[in-house]
């Protein structure tokens, strides 16, 4: 296991505790460590595209599933749709996310666990962005979490997934095109 230590600037400034990379606050303090880490521009003052808001990429609607559904009919969902995550939601409020990773991972090989729910197998708890981050935020925390799927929150209701392929399409088509 990575222990975070000073020496990857991963101590929280609020406590002096290590936090994991990625997440949104001390575990000890509650200290905001959202914007601890971020890229920065080549000049102060200098602004770039990747501080544009997140609601400048398009999301297709997420697919969602309550924790007691099967996980065959997540699966059923990862097939039809390239997207690769649904998100579980419970009583309107996100309580976990499944992709294909958690299909390779936790499933594949086990088909005793398609019938069981979906609670069993999903990463609850996920790592989140807020519709007001930056697609720096959004890339900054894919890198560091190994992420190609994040729930994209505005206030408490999901508005999308953002995924690693979205972020790559904006910035083809931003610099490419």
């Amino acid at each position: 296991m990575n222990t975070p230590t000073a020496s990857n600037n991963t101590l929280c400034p609020g406590c002096g505790e290590p936090y994991i990379l990625g997440d949104d606050a001390c575990a000890n303090c509650s200290f905001d460590l959202r914007g601890l880490g971020l890229p920065t521009t080549g000049a102060r003052g200098e602004t770039t595209d990747f501080e544009a808001p997140l609601t400048e990429v398009r999301f297709p609607a997420p697919h969602t599933l309550d924790p007691g559904s099967p996980v065959s009919a997540a699966v059923a969902i990862l097939r039809e749709d390239p997207s690769g995550a649904v998100v579980v939601v419970e009583r309107g409020a996100l309580v976990g996310i499944f992709t294909e990773r958690d299909v390779l991972s936790k499933v594949a090989g086990q088909p005793d666990v398609l019938a069981g729910p979906i609670r069993e197998v999903m990463t609850s708890d996920p790592v989140i962005l807020r519709d007001s981050d930056t697609i720096a935020t959004g890339l900054n925390k894919m890198t560091i979490g190994g992420f190609r799927h994040i729930p994209l929150v505005h206030g408490d209701d999901l508005a999308g997934v953002v995924t690693a392929s979205d972020l790559m399409q904006w910035f083809m088509q931003k610099y490419i095109d």
